[in-house]
């Protein structure tokens, strides 16, 4: 009995063991909510990190972008043969649809793609629209299956370009003819030297034209390409002086010449000033009869230094108006052969106006003459 109750009375060694182990628990629990805080935190910074990187990609996006949609070509992106970008500049050339699947191409880049595709550069031009427009189309391969398009406009570069061929074509059909004159003409007089006289006087007469034909033109050839340079050495003057030692040349003429002017001080190149001038008079000459009149006068308004330049000659078919400034057009060819045009005054004219930061007009009609004004803007010496 005494043992029993000594037995009962004696300390359970279970609730220490107990304590103990809940302590282990608790501290246990302690360690996981630290690692668990510890990784929620670097969780919660790379969440952080991973904003800040989707941010900046997409400002980077934005930025490139606008970038492209800025470009005045045209861009875009091929993947595996189907466009997935296009730039507002491509869009206006290959239209709205250019991203879809189904959006047709013009048979140039269709081409162009596929030697991308292939592995290697290419590039075409084409035309479309109204007015036609010439378009250039290259692409590159940047990754596998994606090309790069680039897309200019070069219309006006093929303009150029074809000016420059009809030009030259036109130089060497004007120069061509007198050559063969003058050369015609050497071998008949070389013949007829101890024969004939006459026919020696005459055909050196043709010479002599022909090769003053031929000077004249090279001349002409000459004041256009410095014109088309674009340097021209400017300085204060009085236009109505410019062009009265030009119209002094012509008083003693026919037809009959008047003219009026007021001082008119301008910053220009005098000596094209007065070409421009010269090639405006020869021009009425050209085309009036000799009981005809011309009437030139000078001066400023609002600004503007004016050149007019009127004659009752055979005037200009309304037609042919748009065409008179190009280089070796002639409303009348034979006429102007005949009378030692060479088709590029009214050219110059032009060249001198444009250099000017001015304007040449043209009022005419068929059988009641020409009124031709010269108008550029009055400066100051700076």
């Amino acid at each position: 009995m005494a043992a029993g109750v000594a037995a009962l009375q004696a300390p359970a060694p279970w609730p220490w063991v107990g304590m103990g182990g809940l302590a282990i628990g608790v501290v246990s629990l302690a360690l996981q909510y630290r690692t668990h805080r510890r990784e929620r935190s670097a969780a919660e910074t790379r969440i952080e990190e991973l904003e800040a990187d989707a941010l900046e990609l997409s400002r980077s996006r934005d930025l490139y972008g606008s970038l492209l949609s800025a470009l005045p070509v045209g861009v875009v992106a091929v993947q595996s043969g189907q466009a997935v970008y296009a730039n507002p500049a491509a869009i206006e050339v290959l239209g709205e649809r250019v991203t879809q699947a189904d959006a047709p191409m013009p048979g140039a880049v269709r081409d162009v793609i596929d030697g991308a595709l292939s592995g290697r550069s290419s590039s075409a031009q084409f035309s479309q629209g109204l007015p036609r427009r010439v378009m250039e189309v290259a692409a590159r391969p940047v990754g596998e299956g994606l090309v790069l398009l680039h897309l200019s406009d070069i219309t006006e570069r093929s303009r150029i370009d074809r000016m420059r061929q009809d030009f030259v074509i036109a130089a060497s059909h004007e120069l061509k003819t007198p050559v063969a004159a003058i050369r015609a003409a050497a071998e008949t007089v070389l013949m007829a030297l101890e024969e004939d006289h006459d026919v020696v006087a005459g055909f050196s007469g043709r010479i002599l034209d022909n090769a003053v034909r031929m000077s004249r033109t090279v001349s002409d050839l000459l004041d256009l390409s410095r014109l088309e340079s674009g340097i021209l050495p400017f300085e204060a003057c009085d236009l109505a002086e410019v062009v009265g030692e030009v119209v002094e040349r012509f008083l003693t003429a026919r037809p009959s010449v008047e003219w009026d002017a007021e001082p008119t001080p301008v910053m220009g190149s005098p000596s094209y000033l007065a070409l421009a001038c010269r090639n405006l008079l020869e021009n009425a000459v050209r085309h009036t009869p000799d009981d005809g009149w011309i009437r030139i006068t000078v001066g400023a308004a609002q600004g503007v230094a004016t050149v007019v330049v009127a004659d009752d000659g055979t005037g200009i078919p309304s037609e042919e108006l748009p065409r008179i400034f190009e280089r070796f057009y002639r409303v009348d060819a034979a006429r102007s052969r005949a009378t030692g045009g060479t088709g590029l005054g009214l050219a110059i004219v032009k060249h001198v106006a444009d250099l000017h930061d001015g304007r040449i007009e043209v009022e005419s009609r068929l059988g009641q003459g020409s009124t031709f004004r010269l108008r550029i803007p009055v400066r100051s010496p700076s």
